[in-house]
């Protein structure tokens, strides 16, 4: 199951396992999701490709991951240190996304090779 802006719950992720369904999207913060530890990390305490992730008690990876903006991801079929190289175009510059994230990552490239986390690219395909 993948879906874009999927709102999960922990015991709707649980039930769905339970039933042989697994699951990969993003959600939105939410009470109790994510766990406070994830829940503090701030976009400002980031830089571009940051992926932090803890592993909760029924095996759900759920993870925050700095691309132009925090992204919440979720998923039961992906583990930590999975990752793949891509080529990835120059973001814009946004009231989010400076011109120094923007620069120190690109320079004066329009293009570049950078790895991300297996599970970023899988939920972006």
């Amino acid at each position: 199951m993948a879906e874009r802006e999927l709102n999960v719950l922990p015991k709707v992720i649980k039930h769905l396992v339970d039933n042989g369904i697994g699951v990969v999207g993003t959600s939105r913060v939410r009470r109790g999701l994510p766990p406070y530890e994830l829940q503090k990390i701030q976009q400002k305490d980031n830089d571009f490709n940051d992926f932090r992730y803890l592993v909760d008690d029924n095996g759900t990876l759920i993870a925050r991951w700095m691309n132009n903006d925090l992204v919440l991801l979720v998923s039961t079929l992906h583990s930590v240190g999975n990752s793949i190289q891509v080529e990835r175009k120059r973001p814009h510059i946004t009231h989010k996304n400076s011109r120094q994230h923007v620069d120190k990552n690109w320079g004066n490239s329009h293009k570049k090779i950078i790895v991300i986390p297996l599970l970023v690219h899988h939920y972006n395909q």
